[in-house]
């Protein structure tokens, strides 16, 4: 009875694992930062901490998937932002929360 048991869960731990690998990614990608300290995002919508993720003056360049560049600006001091045509939008909260919004489909890039 033992061995029963044992084989249905390891049976139910492999199923819900490659149901999990299979499930669709939720969230934008992680974002890269290049050695020169530019934090490069693809498109979707990012959140950071001011101080603790990101910097003030910290340079972001946003790509599509495509590769080409779709916008971009750098981290504001807090209360403040900076956006552009292209549909990129880097805000900080006063908070320090820092929401960055890289377009899929840039307007005029």
């Amino acid at each position: 009875m033992s061995i029963r048991l044992t084989s249905l869960a390891i049976a139910l731990a492999v199923a819900t694992g490659c149901g999990a690998q299979a499930a669709p990614h939720s969230g934008p990608p992680a974002p890269v930062s290049d050695p020169a300290g530019v934090l490069h995002l693809k498109p979707g919508h990012y959140a950071f901490r001011l101080a603790g993720d990101v910097r003030v003056g910290e340079p972001i360049r946003c790509f599509t998937r495509s590769g080409k560049q779709a916008g971009g600006g750098a981290v504001q001091p807090r209360g403040r932002g900076v956006g552009s045509s292209t549909g990129f939008e880097a805000m900080t909260s006063t908070d320090g929360r820092v929401r960055i919004t890289c377009p899929a489909n840039p307007g005029n890039a």
